[in-house]
């Protein structure tokens, strides 16, 4: 019997009552999800001491989140087809350190993988150090204008040779750090880290600015951890960032309003945050000039990239190796966005690194941010001055060149004076022996306004190092290209029982497979011969 027969039996409903309801058709109502921000409640439920009470107001901005996770959804679709599945978001108000937006996936509520929480996730970092490593070179007295050799570079480590490559697999020889950073340069960085010490300074640092991923003894990273052979969480990450936006101030993010209820130390317990001096508030205000450079990161982005503003925003990417990880971080004074993208699965996307992944989100964000409340910029300190440098040497010009680089620098650290001594007679720059490949080779594009001061003439091969395993992945069909050169010979001819040899934009490759593999080079000047050998495996 239905519940209209039964109240019709009962007396409830006449007999008009009863027919009209009978044929009236029903619309079933599916239950509304009222969970709202659940990957933020979920992470606020998780941080919350025992005995905390029912009700408890958060950080969190409703309006913002919605609009963040709507632009998540939004930015994923078109990525579909590059296997890029899975994104999270993170936004932090610089002032208070309160979280005011957290998205850790497309759809909380897909199954499979909707409520993993990206923003919390460990994954592998990409170039996001970067700019830590450079803060801690401005902190010891390097400039935005102090010159790096982004030239073909090995270092010996515990396990071996390590020789790094640009993300772009080209150098681009003496580049300043203003445009190593920007361009986010691997070699440089390496480079620079290595000056510093090795790993630990970097490790220390991130370590006191909340990054609870590095765990190991710095050797265990050694000078790849600038270049992202570590893990982060986008949560630490976006607040490691929030400390260069206030200038080397580090605290605590902030998930709810009363900070008896934060598990973390209170950030009023904390006189003066962790590298927080002004030393450290000088060098901050250099990278954040350096990272919203958009004309000193043409190298590498372009003129036109996500990473591009009306407003300045001081900006850094990441891709992680074999594109499983994208990241975005940007700042301005008031607001720090994060940005991932990949896959929870840990499978590679298809071509798709950072500016293009993640960077759109970051910049949809920020575009809300700066529209809905406004954003200023940092204000000049009365202790940075510009002068005039010659590019490629980084030191002060005596006289007008036209080549001249107007350079902002601290007033108690600027470079050293040009000399003649730095010139030929025909006015270009000498350059060290740690350029004279480079030189000799098709990327060199300063052969008018550059020369090696001593030029060796023994024949060299300066890569691929003898000893080097080389990894193909099935993915990555470039990674069956493996770069070589030669120096001392003007022209190189390279030969191998084993490997074929292309040209490809000025530069020569070997073609690898799996096995050991022996290269010669040959000058047919001179005759003069030189060797090396690599081992290949797939990964």
């Amino acid at each position: 019997m239905t519940v209209l027969e039964r109240m019709w039996d009962d007396g409830w409903l006449g007999a008009d009552q009863f027919a009209n309801a009978s044929q009236e058709k029903l619309t079933l109502q599916p239950r509304q999800r009222l969970f709202r921000a659940p990957h933020f409640v979920d992470f606020v439920m998780q941080e919350l001491p025992a005995g905390a009470p029912a009700t408890v107001a958060t950080t969190l901005d409703l309006d913002l989140n919605r609009f963040v996770e709507d632009t998540v959804k939004e930015r994923l679709t078109p990525l579909r087809e590059k296997n890029v599945h899975d994104g999270a978001v993170v936004v932090i108000d610089n002032r208070t350190g309160e979280v005011i937006a957290l998205v850790g996936s497309e759809n909380y509520f897909a199954p499979g993988t909707g409520q993993v929480n990206g923003a919390l996730a460990s994954r592998s970092a990409g170039s996001t150090f970067k700019p830590f490593t450079y803060l801690l070179a401005l902190e010891r007295g390097a400039t935005p204008a102090t010159i790096v050799a982004d030239v073909p570079a090995t270092f010996a480590t515990s396990t071996g040779v390590y020789r790094p490559e640009n993300y772009n697999k080209r150098c681009h020889g003496p580049l300043s750090y203003r445009l190593a950073l920007a361009n986010s340069l691997n070699i440089p960085a390496v480079r620079v880290l290595s000056s510093l010490g090795g790993a630990g300074p970097l490790q220390a640092r991130l370590r006191a600015w909340g990054m609870t991923t590095l765990e190991e003894p710095a050797e265990h990273y050694g000078l790849g951890l600038t270049i992202g052979n570590a893990e982060t969480r986008l949560i630490e990450l976006t607040n490691a960032y929030a400390a260069l936006a206030r200038l080397g101030e580090w605290r605590p993010y902030r998930l709810v309003l009363d900070p008896a209820l934060e598990k973390r130390v209170d950030i009023a317990s904390i006189p003066v945050a962790a590298g927080h001096t002004a030393q450290t508030r000088d060098a901050a205000w250099l990278i954040a000039d350096m990272l919203s450079d958009n004309t000193a990161r043409m190298i590498g982005f372009g003129s036109h990239s996500a990473l591009r503003f009306d407003f300045p925003v001081a900006c850094k990417t990441g891709t992680s190796t074999d594109y499983r990880d994208n990241w975005t971080v940007g700042y301005t004074p008031e607001f720090t966005v994060g940005a991932w993208v990949g896959n929870f699965d840990g499978s590679p996307m298809r071509d798709v690194s950072g500016v293009t992944g993640a960077a759109p989100i970051m910049h949809a964000v920020m575009e809300h941010l700066h529209a809905r409340f406004g954003t200023t910029w940092f204000a000049t300190p009365e202790t940075v001055v510009e002068r005039e440098v010659q590019p490629l040497t980084g030191k002060l010009l005596t006289q007008a060149r036209l080549d001249a680089v107007r350079e902002k620098f601290l007033r108690d650290h600027l470079p050293p004076v040009e000399s003649p001594a730095d010139y030929d007679a025909e006015g270009r720059v000498k350059l060290g022996p740690d350029y004279r490949a480079w030189m000799e080779s098709g990327e060199n594009g300063i052969a008018s306004r550059a020369l090696c001061d001593a030029r060796d003439t023994t024949l060299r091969v300066e890569a691929p190092v003898a000893g080097t395993t080389y990894v193909i992945d099935p993915d990555l069909p470039s990674s069956r290209f493996v770069p070589v050169l030669a120096s001392g010979a003007a022209r190189a001819v390279w030969q191998s029982d084993s490997l074929e040899f292309r040209e490809r934009d000025g530069r020569t490759y070997a073609e690898v497979s799996e096995g050991m593999h022996r290269l010669s080079v040959r000058d047919p000047a001179t005759g003069a011969r030189a060797e090396t050998w690599i081992y290949v495996k797939t990964l």
